[in-house]
């Protein structure tokens, strides 16, 4: 007997579990609170839905406690997964045991990202029918729509001027003025910037690519400013300059999320002491050549090479300066100082600086003055003999042998 009521339980559960998963469960009804949704909200969803099986008259599961319904509410589209949190799955049923046979009132919460853009975001809800704890069966789904009307945060970076208007390679302190502006619906807090530069451009000061926003209301903006160096090698283009925000909203849920925006490097000159020879003696003169090229991409026009040397250096030139002209992009000019090299300088190589004055190009609408401060060596290789020293031994041999000759002379004449 006990067998065969074993059997009978066995086989009626397994009836049921396939008029179950047979049959579906219906929407009647969804409302949402707020009615009117913007990115950034937490939502209740009401879901009003019934079960439509038609179970055996003869088996009342709904006097069983030990079987039940549970409805589980999961995200349907990609759109969904990325920007909506489920934070109550199994939902809070309003009339209590869900029981089959009955229409049924359950209420779930979800949040929507800030970013979420508006549009209509697909769910399903998926029923499993549970008998002593152990799942029996599962129902086809309820598919539904949640539509977002109004956009949460949304930062942006706009207004973008630079001092100066034109950028070239070598600049430095280049200053970048924004605003960072919210047109979202929803409010932003401890809202800070990063600013990540590529390479060849950096930050003029010490965490000067860090600025610090705090809070941000909708509609509103906040001015923000950048200081940046421009290496002198950088190639003229375009960079991209990247800002990565982090920010909070109302309820405390972090956010990040990266912008953009451009800087234009112009083309300019850009002159280099390619090579440079000099050389002499101690108490002499020498020359010092310098090969200048400008490895720009522009036209040099009005070149001017001066020399300085520091006061202690043992060296005098009349000419400290040299005027080359226009130096076109590639080309090279020389240019030759005259140097007199004093007795008492050491024999060594000595450094000068040199600086190098050009105009940019006005062809190109470039009517800039840029300055390059260059570095030239000239080896002093020895002592340069001294004539006068030389003279003079040799005219006091010459006295001295004259007055040996004079006092030899009268010698002879006294014995005579």
């Amino acid at each position: 007997m006990r067998r065969f009521l074993g059997i009978f339980g066995i086989i009626m559960i397994l009836a049921f579990a396939q008029l179950v998963s047979a049959n579906n469960l219906v929407l009647d009804g969804i409302t949402y609170d707020p009615a009117i949704i913007s990115a950034g909200d937490e939502v209740d969803i009401v879901i009003q839905f019934h079960d439509a099986i038609s179970l055996n008259p003869d088996i009342d599961l709904n006097q069983d406690p030990n079987y039940k319904l549970i409805v589980t509410l999961e995200a349907d589209d990609t759109l969904t997964e990325e920007h909506v949190i489920i934070l109550d799955a199994e939902g809070d049923s309003l009339l209590g045991h869900l029981y089959p046979n009955q229409n049924y009132n359950v209420k779930y919460r979800v949040k929507f990202m800030n970013d979420a853009p508006a549009a209509n975001y697909e769910f399903k809800l998926t029923g499993k029918y549970v008998y002593d704890g152990e799942v029996q069966a599962t129902s086809r789904f309820i598919r539904f729509m949640v539509p977002v009307k109004k956009e949460g945060i949304i930062l942006g970076i706009s207004n973008i001027v630079t001092a100066p208007a034109e950028i070239r390679s070598g600049d430095d302190y280049v200053r970048i003025d924004a605003y960072l502006e919210n047109v979202g619906e929803k409010s932003a807090k401890a809202v800070e910037i990063d600013l990540d530069l590529p390479s060849g451009i950096s930050s003029s000061y010490s965490d000067d690519n860090h600025v610090w926003i705090g809070r941000l209301n909708d509609g509103e903006s906040k001015a923000i400013s950048f200081f940046l160096d421009v290496d002198d090698s950088l190639e003229p283009g375009v960079y991209d300059l990247e800002y990565d925000i982090k920010y909070l909203d109302l309820d405390n849920n972090e956010y990040r999320n990266t912008l953009n925006s451009r800087l234009l490097v112009k083309e300019r000159p850009y002159l280099v002491i390619d090579s440079y020879e000099g050389s002499g003696l101690a108490a002499s003169n020498g020359e010092l050549k310098l090969y200048i090229t400008n490895n720009g991409t522009t036209s040099a026009e009005s070149v001017d090479v001066r020399l300085i040397k520091q006061s202690s250096q043992p060296f005098n030139f009349d000419v400290r300066s040299k005027y080359l002209g226009e130096l076109e992009a590639g080309e090279t000019g020389e240019v030759i100082f005259d140097l007199d090299v004093h007795r008492d300088a050491d024999i060594t190589t000595h450094s000068f600086k040199v600086v190098i004055r050009a105009k940019g190009d006005t062809d190109a609408g470039d009517d800039r003055i840029y300055i390059f401060d260059r570095e030239a060596k000239f080896d002093v290789t020895g002592q340069a003999p001294n004539y006068f020293k030389t003279v003079g031994f040799i005219f006091l041999a010459l006295v001295i042998l004259l007055i040996i000759f004079k006092l030899s002379t009268r010698k002879r004449g006294k014995r005579k």
